[in-house]
C-alpha cells in the first residue's frame, strides 16, 4: 500500500514535469507530427517524460520483482536451507546410530573375549584336573606293579634259597662222606650249613 502511493506520487510528479517543460519550450509533441532531428532520446524536451518512464518502468519491475520473483527465490533458497538443515541432522543422526553400533560391537567384542578366556581357562582347568588323576592312578598302578614285583622278586629268591639250602646240604653230606667216609644226616647238614650261613652273614 505504501509502495503504490509512493509510486502514484511520483507519477504525477513526473507528469507535472512534463507538463511544465513542454510549456517551457512550447515544443510539446502534436499527434501525427513527424520527429527530426536526431535521436530521441537525447532529445532534451523529451527527457521528462523518459525520466517518468523510466520510474514506471522501475517501479513496475520493482513491484514484479518484490511480489513475483523474489518470493520464488526466497522460497527456493529456505526450501534448499531446510533440506541441507535435514540432510545434516540426518547425518548427525546417522553418526550417532553408527556410534552406537560402534559401541555395541566393542561391547559383544569384549563379551566374547572374555567367554573365550573363561572356556580357555575352564578347558585347561579340567585338563590339568584329568591329567593329575591319570598321573594319580598311573602311579597307583605303577606302585602296585613294583609291589607285586617285589613280592615275585622276594618268593623267587626265597624259592631260590632254599633251593641253594637243599643243594648244599646234599653237597656238605656228598663232601663228608667223600672226604671221611662218615654219613651226615640231612638234618645235621642243614643245621651245618645253616650255621655257615649266619656266619657268612
Amino acid at each position: 500500500m505504501r509502495f503504490g502511493s509512493i509510486l502514484a506520487a511520483v507519477a504525477v510528479l513526473a507528469v507535472d514535469v512534463t507538463l511544465a517543460a513542454a510549456a517551457d519550450t512550447g515544443d510539446a509533441p502534436i499527434a501525427g507530427e513527424e520527429i527530426t532531428g536526431g535521436m530521441p532520446q537525447l532529445d532534451a524536451s523529451t527527457y521528462a517524460s523518459q525520466v517518468f518512464w523510466l520510474i514506471v518502468t522501475f517501479g513496475l519491475l520493482y513491484w514484479l520483482f518484490s511480489k513475483r520473483g523474489l518470493p520464488r527465490v526466497a522460497g527456493v533458497l529456505e526450501q534448499r536451507e531446510k533440506r541441507i538443515a535435514g540432510d545434516l541432522e540426518r547425518a548427525a543422526e546417522l553418526r550417532s546410530q553408527a556410534e552406537e553400533a560402534m559401541q555395541r560391537y566393542e561391547a559383544h567384542l569384549a563379551d566374547a573375549q572374555a567367554q573365550a578366556r573363561a572356556a580357555i581357562k575352564q578347558a585347561h582347568d579340567r585338563l590339568h584336573v584329568e591329567v593329575a588323576a591319570r598321573e594319580a592312578e598311573l602311579e597307583q598302578r605303577l606302585q602296585a606293579q613294583i609291589a607285586e614285583a617285589d613280592r615275585r622278586i622276594a618268593a623267587a629268591r626265597d624259592e631260590a634259597l632254599t633251593a641253594l639250602e637243599s643243594v648244599a646240604n646234599e653237597i656238605s653230606r656228598a663232601a663228608v662222606q667223600r672226604l671221611i667216609g662218615v654219613e651226615v644226616s640231612e638234618g645235621d647238614a642243614a643245621a651245618a650249613v645253616a650255621a655257615a650261613r649266619q656266619e657268612a652273614a
